[in-house]
C-alpha cells in the first residue's frame, strides 16, 4: 500500500509534459494490446468456424464414399454366394456323407468359380470356404487351402450375425501383420445345421485412396479410419501417412473414443500423437468404423496470430510517432499554462469545458468516425493499389484479399456502431444505387446455408418469376435488414428450418418488394411482441442466446426509411414470421452497372495531359492517391495543406483537385473558398475527400464551393468515375478483371458442357454424376466448394443448376 502511495506521489510531482506523455504512452500501449487481443480472439473464432465447416465437408464426403464402397463390396459378396448352383456345390463340399467323386466335382466347380471371380471383383481380395472345424477347404489363394483359420470363430459369428446376415470382422492379419477387414457369412444345410463359413478378405487399397485425398486441409491436415480389435483395443484401418498399414494397437484420443462410442461430432482435443487439433469425428455405424478428419490448431490459427502481430506492430509504430507529437503539444500546453495560470477566468473556462463535454455526443461521433476511417482509407487503398500488380503470387493475392475483407468488415462494424446514434438524431438517409438483387439474395443464401446445415435445418429461398434482376434502392440497408432477420431465425430455430419469400408488386404509386422470413423456431410470447422493436430490449429467449437487442430496432428504422414497414406474427413454440415491404425504382439499363466493374488500366491515347492536384495532410493518403493516379497516366502533384494547395493552383493550374477537408494550417473549406473566389478564366474542379460519416456535413462542403465529394475509404473505380464525369477522361479497361464479372446474370441460359467439367478429376466428375442421379443437392453443393478459385464460372453454373433442381442437365454432361 505504501509503495502505491509513493508511486502516485512521484507521478503527480512530475512535470506536466512528462505526465501527459507518460499517460499517453500507457493508454496507447493499453489500446494496442486490447485491439490486438480483440482482433486475435475474433479472427481465431472466425478461423475456427471456417475450419470446422471445412472439416465437416471433407468428413461428410469421405463418409459417403466409404459407406458406398463397403455397400458395394457387401452386395458383391452376397451376390457371388447366392447363386443356386454355387450354394448347392458349397453344401456338397461341406457334407461329410458325399462320395469322393461328388466332392471332387463340386470342389472343381467352386475352385474354378472363385478363380474367375477374383479378377472381376478386385475389392474381394481373397474368398475362402471353411468347414465346421475352421479348416480352409477351398480358397482363391491356393496357399491357404488345408490350413486352419483361427480367426473364423463359427460360434461367435453365428451368435452375433446368424441367419442370413453377414459380419465385417476387423483383425491384424497373422500373415502380413497389417490391419485387415473380412466379410463373413455362416452356412447351413437344409436341416438348418451349421456347416461352415464363407470368408472374403477385402482389398483396402480404395479405402486408402479415399482417406488419403487431402481435400484442402493444409499441411497438418490428416484423415484416418480406426477400427476395434476387441477389448477396447483400437488400430488404424487406413491412415494418410501410414507406411504399409503400420499396426498401432494403443492409439486413442478424445475424438477416437467418442467416435468408437458411436458419437459423431466435432471439437478441440489432443490427437493420438498428443498434438492439439480441431477434429471432425464420424461413426460409420454399418461398418463399425470411426472416421476422423483433423487439422492442427497451430496451422488453423496461424493467420489470426499473424494479423494480431501485424496490428500490434502497426499500432506500436503509430503510437511512437504520435507520442512525439503529443510530447511537443504537451510542452506547448505547459508553457501556455504557466503564462495563463494567473488569469481568473481559467476556472470559468474549465467549467464551461465540462458542460460542453456533456453535450458533445455528435462531435465525438464525428471525430471518432474521422479518426477510424482515415487509417482504413490508407489500408484499403494500398490493398487496391497492390492488387494492380500482375507479378503477385496466388498466395500474395489471397493475403491481400484477407486484409481487404478484414478492413471492409471493420468499416461495417464502425458504421453499425454509428447507426443507432444516427437514427436517434434523425441523421440516417438513403444511399440509393442500382444493384443486382438476384446476386444479393444468392450471396445471402450462400452465407446462411452452412449455418443452417450445421444445425440440421433447411433453408429455402423462394422468388417470384417476375422478380427484377436489377433495382435502385439502398443495398447496404436492405442487406442488413435481411441479415438481421435471417440470422435471428436460424439462431432461435432448432428443428425444421427457415424460408425467405421475395415477391415483386407493381402498385399505382411505385414498384415495391415484399419479403417474408418464416421459421419453425421458439416463437415469441404475445406480451413481448410489442417490445421487440425497442432498442436494447430482448425477449427471454433472446437474452439466453445473447445479442445487443439493437438488430430489430435498426431494421425497422431502415425499412421505414425505405418507404415501408415491418410486421411480425408469432406463436410461442411454433415459430415466427417477419415480413416487410420497401419502395424501389427500376434502372433504365444494366449497361452502366456492369461497366463500373471493369478495372482501369490507363488513360486512352490522344487526350489532354490532365494535371491533378492531391491535397492531404497525411503522407500515406497523399501517396496512395498519387500512386494510383500516376499508375494510369495522370500528371500529378501533391500538397500538405490549404496554403500549399492555393500556391500550386496559382502556378500549376490543375484541371482537378482532390481536396481533404480536415487539415492543419489551412483546412480544405477555406482553401476551396479562396480558389473559387480567385478563379476567373481558369475553372478548376474540386472534389472533396472526407472521412466523416455524417451526411449533414455535405451541406458545408458544397457551401464552400466543392463540386462533389467522395467518402473515405474510397474505391478506385469511384475515383476514376468521378474524373470521367467532370473532365470527360476516357480509359482503357481490363476486361473481366473482377471475380464479380464471372457471376452469371440470373436470367441467362445456363449452358454446361463436358469440356467445362474437364478441369476436375475423373473421380470427382463420377461422384458428381452419381450425386445428380440421386438428386443429392447437399452433396453437389459440398463438391462445388472443391472447385479451384480460377474456375468459379464452372462453380456458378453448377450452383445455379442445383438451386434450380435441374439435375438432368448435370447428368447429361457428367
Amino acid at each position: 500500500m505504501g509503495d502505491l502511495s509513493l508511486f502516485k506521489m512521484k507521478f503527480w510531482q512530475q512535470h506536466l509534459t512528462t505526465k501527459i506523455a507518460s499517460s499517453f504512452l500507457f493508454l496507447s500501449l493499453l489500446t494496442v494490446g486490447v485491439v490486438g487481443g480483440f482482433t486475435f480472439v475474433n479472427a481465431r473464432d472466425s478461423l475456427k468456424k471456417a475450419a470446422f465447416e471445412r472439416l465437416n465437408v471433407t468428413a461428410t464426403l469421405k463418409k459417403k464414399q466409404i459407406n458406398r464402397w463397403f455397400d458395394l463390396q457387401q452386395e458383391d459378396f452376397i451376390f457371388i454366394i447366392e447363386f443356386a448352383d454355387v450354394k448347392e456345390k458349397i453344401n456338397t463340399v461341406l457334407n461329410s456323407n458325399v462320395s469322393e467323386s461328388e466332392y471332387q466335382v463340386a470342389y472343381n466347380v467352386l475352385d474354378d468359380y472363385l478363380q474367375k471371380i477374383n479378377p472381376i471383383k478386385p475389392g474381394l481380395q481373397e474368398i475362402s470356404i471353411i468347414n465346421r472345424s475352421n479348416k480352409i477347404i477351398i480358397s482363391s489363394n491356393k496357399n491357404r487351402e488345408g490350413k486352419y483359420e483361427l480367426l473364423a470363430n463359427v460360434s461367435y459369428v453365428e451368435k452375433n450375425w446368424g441367419g442370413n446376415n453377414f459380419a465385417p470382422i476387423f483383425y491384424v492379419s497373422p500373415e502380413t501383420g497389417k490391419p485387415a477387414v473380412t466379410l463373413a457369412k455362416t452356412l447351413r444345410n437344409n436341416a438348418g445345421e451349421h456347416q461352415g463359413i464363407v470368408l472374403a478378405n477385402l482389398n483396402l487399397q480404395r479405402i486408402d485412396e479415399i482417406v488419403r485425398e487431402r481435400g484442402g486441409l493444409g499441411n497438418s491436415g490428416e484423415t484416418y479410419l480406426v477400427g476395434s480389435l476387441g477389448r477396447s483395443k483400437k488400430t488404424f484401418i487406413s491412415k494418410e501417412n501410414t507406411r504399409n498399414h503400420e499396426v498401432d494397437q494403443n492409439i486413442n484420443s478424445e475424438g477416437i473414443d467418442l467416435a468408437m462410442g458411436g458419437v459423431s461430432g466435432a471439437g478441440e482435443y489432443n490427437n493420438y500423437a498428443g498434438i492439439r487439433v480441431l477434429g471432425e469425428y464420424q461413426w460409420l455405424n454399418k461398418q463399425d468404423l470411426a472416421l476422423l478428419v483433423e487439422i492442427s490448431e497451430e496451422e488453423a490459427f496461424a493467420p489470426a496470430r499473424q494479423l494480431a502481430n501485424t496490428i500490434m506492430l502497426i499500432g506500436l509504430a503509430s503510437a511512437g510517432v504520435l507520442l512525439l507529437g503529443v510530447y511537443y503539444l504537451s510542452l506547448q500546453l505547459s508553457i501556455y499554462r504557466r503564462r495563463s495560470e494567473n488569469y481568473s477566468y481559467q476556472l470559468e473556462a474549465k467549467a464551461q469545458e465540462a458542460e460542453t463535454a456533456n453535450c458533445a455526443k455528435s462531435e465525438f461521433l464525428a471525430n471518432m468516425s474521422h479518426e477510424l476511417r482515415t487509417p482504413l482509407n490508407a489500408i484499403l487503398g494500398f490493398v487496391q493499389l497492390m492488387k494492380r500488380d500482375k507479378m503477385l503470387s496466388l498466395e500474395q493475392q489471397e493475403s491481400l484479399a484477407i486484409i481487404n475483407r478484414s478492413g471492409e468488415h471493420l468499416l461495417c462494424l464502425i458504421d453499425d456502431v454509428l447507426d443507432m446514434s444516427k437514427i436517434e438524431a434523425g441523421r440516417t438517409i438513403l444511399h440509393s444505387e442500382a444493384f443486382n438483387l438476384h446476386l444479393l439474395l444468392q450471396t445471402l443464401q450462400e452465407m446462411f446455408q452452412l449455418r443452417a446445415t450445421a444445425k440440421g435445418l433447411f433453408l429455402n429461398f423462394n422468388f417470384d418469376n417476375n422478380l427484377p434482376s436489377f433495382i435502385i434502392s439502398d443495398q447496404n440497408k436492405l442487406r442488413q435488414v435481411l441479415i438481421n432477420l435471417l440470422g435471428n431465425a436460424i439462431k432461435f430455430t432448432e428443428i425444421g428450418g427457415v424460408s425467405l419469400k421475395t415477391s415483386y408488386q407493381l402498385t399505382a404509386t411505385s414498384p415495391s418488394l415484399y419479403f417474408e422470413v418464416k421459421d419453425t423456431g421458439k416463437g415469441i410470447a404475445s406480451e413481448e411482441i410489442d417490445k421487440i422493436f425497442e432498442p436494447f430490449v430482448q425477449t427471454s429467449s433472446g437474452i439466453r442466446a445473447g445479442g445487443t437487442g439493437l438488430g430489430l430496432a435498426i431494421s425497422r428504422q431502415f425499412v421505414r426509411l425505405m418507404g415501408g414497414d415491418i410486421y411480425v406474427n408469432s406463436i410461442l413454440g411454433q415459430g415466427s414470421s417477419f415480413s416487410f415491404d420497401i419502395q424501389i425504382s427500376l434502372p433504365d439499363t444494366t449497361a452502366e452497372i456492369y461497366s463500373a466493374k471493369k478495372r482501369v488500366l490507363k488513360i486512352a491515347p490522344s487526350q489532354p495531359n490532365y494535371r491533378i492536384l492531391v491535397v492531404d495532410d497525411r503522407l500515406e493518403n497523399r501517396d496512395l492517391l498519387t500512386k494510383l493516379l500516376v499508375s494510369v497516366g495522370f500528371n500529378t502533384c501533391s500538397a500538405t495543406n490549404g496554403k500549399e494547395a492555393i500556391a500550386l493552383w496559382e502556378t500549376w493550374q490543375p484541371h482537378l483537385i482532390w481536396m481533404d477537408m480536415r487539415m492543419a494550417i489551412m483546412d480544405g473549406y477555406q482553401a476551396t473558398r479562396e480558389i473559387k473566389a480567385k478563379s476567373q478564366n481558369q475553372y478548376t474542379v474540386i472534389i472533396a475527400l472526407t472521412a466523416s460519416a455524417f451526411e449533414e456535413q455535405q451541406q458545408a462542403i458544397f457551401a464552400a464551393g466543392c463540386d462533389d465529394l467522395v467518402r473515405k475509404p474510397f474505391q478506385e473505380e469511384v475515383i476514376f468515375e468521378k474524373m470521367k464525369q467532370y473532365l470527360g477522361v476516357e480509359y482503357i479497361y481490363e476486361e473481366d478483371n473482377l471475380k464479380s464479372d464471372n457471376i452469371l446474370p440470373s436470367n441467362s441460359q445456363i449452358i454446361l458442357t463436358r469440356q467445362d467439367l474437364s478441369v476436375m478429376s475423373g473421380e470427382w466428375v463420377a461422384l458428381l454424376h452419381q450425386a445428380a442421379l440421386e438428386v443429392d443437392a447437399d452433396l453437389i453443393l459440398q463438391m462445388i466448394e472443391q472447385i479451384p478459385q480460377k474456375h468459379q464460372t464452372l462453380a456458378e453454373k453448377l450452383r445455379k443448376l442445383t438451386l434450380q433442381y435441374d439435375f438432368d442437365a448435370i447428368v447429361e454432361v457428367s
